[in-house]
């Protein structure tokens, strides 16, 4: 897999939701190559000086740009934040691996906070191969979404904390629209380490086929620093550290239930 260091130019950036951006770079080589599910990670400006750069998961790639959507949480997201159009912005990717495996069965895919980048690249590649699925967007509020409640094309928002869409998290919301489907369902989700747990379990319990991608610490992208460990099983009668675990960064992001153990989340 081909990686760049591509020094990319911002071609917009703004807000979309209660301290939620879009970002559009113009990024041509990261572009061509990435797919769903992969990220890349960000100097957010020259004069950064922390050690590592910050991952973001790329929310769209094509006609040579890419854009990442993010929420300002620290110092990293807030200097993003202030990024200007045509700005040069150094970026490394793509990194990771992609989803797969979404043919077969029904996709319903759950995005929870900004973990909604890379569910919904993969709900526009799924739209663009013509494939059924549904789509599950969950917030704490209703000014934290920036997508519409529209059953009619299958896309659903819960929130935990407003009478907006569906009232309470995405599994009820899970629960509610699973009803109405007929084929055998396959999962695909990310969003935050509680979101995942209640899906992973939800998942197991209903022998649901499901795919995570892991938001975790992952500063160098290349498997160097081992940030982003992951545990991904029980740790029985395995004598090396490569069998016990994986990295996050070039083992995933996207992994499928049975390579997880609960203590990964």
């Amino acid at each position: 897999m081909k990686i760049f260091n591509e020094i990319s130019v911002v071609e917009s950036n703004k807000l979309i939701a209660d301290n939620i951006y879009e970002a559009f770079l113009y990024s041509p080589k990261i572009s061509k190559l990435s797919k769903p599910g992969q990220f890349i990670n960000i100097l957010p400006s020259k004069n950064w000086q922390n050690m590592m750069r910050r991952p973001m998961s790329i929310a769209s790639q094509g006609n040579d740009k890419i854009s990442i959507i993010y929420k300002v949480f620290g110092e990293g997201t807030k200097i993003i934040s202030k990024w200007k159009t045509g700005q040069k912005v150094d970026i490394i990717g793509p990194l990771g691996n992609s989803w797969y495996d979404y043919e077969i069965n029904y996709p319903i895919l759950i995005g929870g906070g900004v973990g909604i980048a890379p569910i919904l690249n993969l709900h526009n590649h799924l739209k663009e191969m013509n494939i059924k699925h549904s789509l599950i967007c969950g917030a704490q509020t209703k000014g934290e979404h920036f997508l519409n409640h529209n059953p009619i094309k299958d896309i659903f928002l819960s929130t935990d904390n407003d009478d907006y869409g569906f009232k309470g998290n995405v599994v009820n919301a899970l629960e509610i629209i699973k009803k109405d489907i007929s084929s055998n369902i396959k999962i695909f989700s990310c969003g935050p380490h509680g979101m995942l747990k209640a899906i992973f379990n939800y998942s197991l319990a209903s022998d649901y086929k499901c795919q995570l991608a892991l938001e975790t610490i992952m500063a160098c992208g290349i498997g160097i620093c081992q940030g982003c460990t992951i545990v991904k099983d029980d740790m029985k009668n395995k004598n090396t550290y490569r069998e016990k675990f994986s990295l996050a960064c070039i083992d995933g992001p996207v992994f499928n239930i049975e390579e997880l153990d609960k203590n990964a989340f």
